[in-house]
C-alpha cells in the first residue's frame, strides 16, 4: 500500500458495520491502518467482527440505533473518548424496503405499504445519516481534516416502482451529500457518495424465502474505493459520486477514481434551474 493510502492513525466510524458492505469497508479501513469504530444494532455482530485479526488492538464496539440522536451522540463521542479522535464516517446503516412490506416482500406499492414501516425507512436511511454526520462533522473540523462517504444506490433503483421509501431515503441521502459538502467547504472536511452499482448480495435486504436476482455483486467490490476516498489522495475531492462495481484495480488507484466519478446528486437539474431563475429576473 502507498503512503498516500494509508490509514495508519486515522479513525474511522463504520455504520452498520456487522454485516454486508459495512463490514466489508470496516475490514479494508483497518486493513489499511485505521482504528475503527464499530456501529451497529447487531451486538453479536459487532462481536464476530471485533474477533477478526485485522481489527486486533484497533476495535471499539458501539451497538447503536442511528435513528436515535443520543445513539449517533454517543457513538461519535466513545469513538473520539477512545482513539482521541475521528476522522472518518462511513454512513452504510440501512434497512430494505421489507421493512413496509410486512418482511414478506421486497417490493410494495405505496399505497399498500405500513405507515410505520415507511417512516422506520426514511428515518433509519436517511435521517440516521444526517444525525450520524451532524455530531461527527465537529471532530473533523477541529482537526481541519475529515471523510464523510455515504452509500446510496443507483439512481433508477431511487425511482423503481414499489420502492418508494427507500428510493425516497436514499435520494434524501445524495442531495443531502451535496449540501453537506457545501457547508464544509474550507474546512478541510468532504462529502461524498460511495455506491456498489447494482443489486449487492446483503444479509437481510432480501426477505427468507422471496427469489432473489440471479446476478448480486459481491460487497466485496466496496473495499478498494472507500479506502481510497478515505485516504489523503481524494484531498480537495468532494460531493461526488463513485461506483464500485466499475472500479478497475489493475489501474493506480487514483486513476480508477477517476474513472468511475461523477458530480453527485443531480448537478444538471440544477443548472436548468438556475437558468430559468436568471430569465426569469
Amino acid at each position: 500500500m502507498t503512503g498516500q493510502q494509508s490509514l495508519a492513525g486515522r479513525v474511522a466510524l463504520v455504520t452498520g458495520a456487522a454485516s454486508g458492505m459495512g463490514r466489508v469497508m470496516a475490514r479494508a479501513l483497518a486493513g489499511a491502518g485505521a482504528r475503527i469504530a464499530g456501529v451497529d444494532v447487531d451486538a453479536a455482530g459487532l462481536d464476530r467482527l471485533a474477533e477478526e485479526p485485522v481489527f486486533a488492538g484497533k476495535f471499539l464496539k458501539a451497538v447503536a440505533d442511528v435513528s436515535k440522536t443520543a445513539d449517533c451522540r454517543h457513538a461519535v463521542d466513545r469513538a473520539v473518548d477512545t482513539f482521541g479522535a475521528l476522522d472518518i464516517l462511513i454512513n452504510c446503516a440501512g434497512i430494505s424496503m421489507s421493512t413496509a412490506a410486512g418482511r414478506q416482500n421486497f417490493r410494495i406499492k405505496f399505497f399498500e405499504a405500513d405507515p410505520e414501516g415507511w417512516q422506520r425507512i426514511l428515518t433509519v436511511n436517511a435521517a440516521g445519516a444526517f444525525l450520524m454526520a451532524r455530531f461527527a462533522a465537529r471532530p473533523m473540523i477541529e482537526r481541519g481534516w475529515g471523510r464523510i462517504i455515504n452509500v446510496t444506490t443507483s439512481f433508477d433503483t431511487m425511482l423503481a416502482a414499489g420502492l418508494s421509501a427507500y428510493g425516497a431515503s436514499k435520494a434524501a441521502m445524495e442531495a443531502s451529500c451535496v449540501s453537506f459538502a457545501k457547508d464544509l467547504e474550507g474546512t478541510g472536511v468532504t462529502v461524498n457518495i460511495l455506491v456498489p452499482g447494482g443489486p449487492t448480495d446483503t444479509p437481510g435486504f432480501f426477505p427468507p424465502g422471496m427469489p432473489r436476482p440471479a446476478v448480486l455483486l459481491d460487497p466485496e467490490i466496496m473495499g478498494a474505493p472507500v479506502v481510497w476516498l478515505a485516504s489523503p489522495q481524494s484531498d480537495g475531492i468532494s460531493a461526488c459520486r463513485f461506483i464500485a462495481r466499475d472500479w478497475d484495480r489493475s489501474l493506480p488507484p487514483a486513476e480508477a477514481a477517476a474513472r468511475v466519478r461523477t458530480p453527485a446528486a443531480w448537478p444538471t437539474l440544477a443548472q436548468e434551474a438556475a437558468a430559468a431563475r436568471g430569465h426569469a429576473m
